[in-house]
């Protein structure tokens, strides 16, 4: 029999992981007490891996959601030189696309439905502290205090939780930085995605609907320093000479944003009775679009294990240890990958451009390479 404690659950943090998370664990009876600090939502796009949507159906988001997002069919892929390029496509694992755009407005809206306009989210003051007892995890505040099976921390990729519980945190700083904006473009390219990996940035440019794509220009700390310093027109022109064989007349729309880029690995994904998910646990690169999927499936395993009813307490260490082995292989695999593609990508050795050349061809032409890397993307 469950006790009151055991089916009590703490999560600190909002946005999309955290509320999904909230979804998914009150679908299973638990009771939820959800504390975030005070976030607006943004206008910024994702990149959805077909499991990712899959599993969102499960959840029961409302259907209008689906049908608002973006299919992307095929991806092309080029190096510095922008004349050697390969092409994944979703017919090469009979898949209906490689990845769905979502808008984050239109997700939070979606989550809000699926709440039924009731979150009821309580404010997490910035003086709080972890306890813990052997059975019992406890979030205090200044005036009260809560007490539940596990707290499940989902505050980002600089987490106050996983700093208070001092979890050791390796960070790789990449020394760069990403900005993000939104084109206006004329193209008869539809369902089509670009990544140029050119030699002091990368570049992805994402379809978002006919007519409008989504760009994120991850820039080494010289070449941000550049575009950082041009007006809207100068920045469009840099871009026609990149990508103008493909799209005519482009305009920003939008107010362009940056971020520092690092990744983040932690020693241990839980520490007693408090466990770690999303960005909190792991945070990578953006070139492969995956940091929001890779959180989906922190919360899709933990579902699995749950689902498995071989734990009356899921704040026991046997079952945090069992989620922990089950979600090392993919977090670690995503990371490894993004840090090498990186590290490939960013050398401006005429060896290593020659090599990558060479690659790129060898992988153009063989459909088992594509199909392994395809599936690694949209799993």
């Amino acid at each position: 029999m469950v006790n009151d404690i055991q089916n009590k659950i703490i999560i600190v943090g909002g946005g999309l992981i955290g509320e999904l998370l909230h979804l998914m664990l009150k679908s299973k009876g638990f009771e939820i007490n959800h504390f975030t600090k005070d976030s607006s939502v943004k206008n910024r796009t994702f990149a959805l891996s077909p499991s990712s949507v899959d599993w969102l159906r499960s959840l029961g988001l409302p259907s209008i959601f689906f049908e608002s997002l973006s299919e992307i069919k095929s991806m092309k892929i080029f190096d510095s030189s922008i004349k050697n390029s390969v092409t994944l496509n979703a017919d090469e694992v009979q898949k209906p696309a490689l990845a769905y755009m979502a808008n984050e407005k239109d997700f939070d809206e979606a989550i809000k439905n699926t709440f039924n306009n009731k979150k009821n989210f309580k404010k997490l003051p910035t003086d709080f502290e972890i306890k813990k007892k052997q059975d019992q995890a406890i979030l205090k505040l200044p005036n009260e205090e809560h007490i539940a099976s596990i707290i499940i921390a989902c505050d980002g990729a600089n987490s106050k939780v996983r700093d208070k519980i001092a979890i050791d945190l390796l960070r790789h700083n990449f020394n760069q930085t990403a900005l993000s904006f939104e084109l206006k473009v004329n193209t008869e390219i539809q369902k089509q995605a670009f990544q140029f990996f050119l030699k002091e940035s990368t570049l992805a440019v994402l379809p978002i609907r006919q007519g409008l794509v989504s760009i994120v220009w991850s820039c080494n700390a010289n070449f941000f320093t550049k575009l950082n310093d041009l007006d809207d027109k100068s920045i469009e022109n840099e871009l026609s000479q990149i990508i103008g064989n493909y799209y005519k007349d482009i305009k920003i729309t939008t107010k362009k944003e940056s971020f520092p880029l690092f990744m983040n690995s932690v020693e241990s994904i839980f520490k007693d009775r408090i466990l770690l998910v999303g960005d909190s646990a792991h945070f990578i690169h953006p070139m492969a679009g995956q940091g929001l999927n890779l959180g989906i499936r922190d919360i899709i395993f933990l579902e699995k294990i749950i689902d498995r009813k071989n734990y009356l307490d899921i704040g026991l260490r046997g079952f945090l240890r069992k989620y922990e082995r089950a979600r090392k292989e993919d977090v670690s695999q995503m990371g490894f990958l993004t840090l090498g593609l990186n590290w490939i990508f960013s050398k401006k050795s005429s060896i290593v451009t020659d090599l990558i050349e060479k690659g790129m061809g060898v992988l153009d032409k063989s459909k088992f390479l594509k199909q392994q890397l395809i599936k690694k993307a949209i799993s």
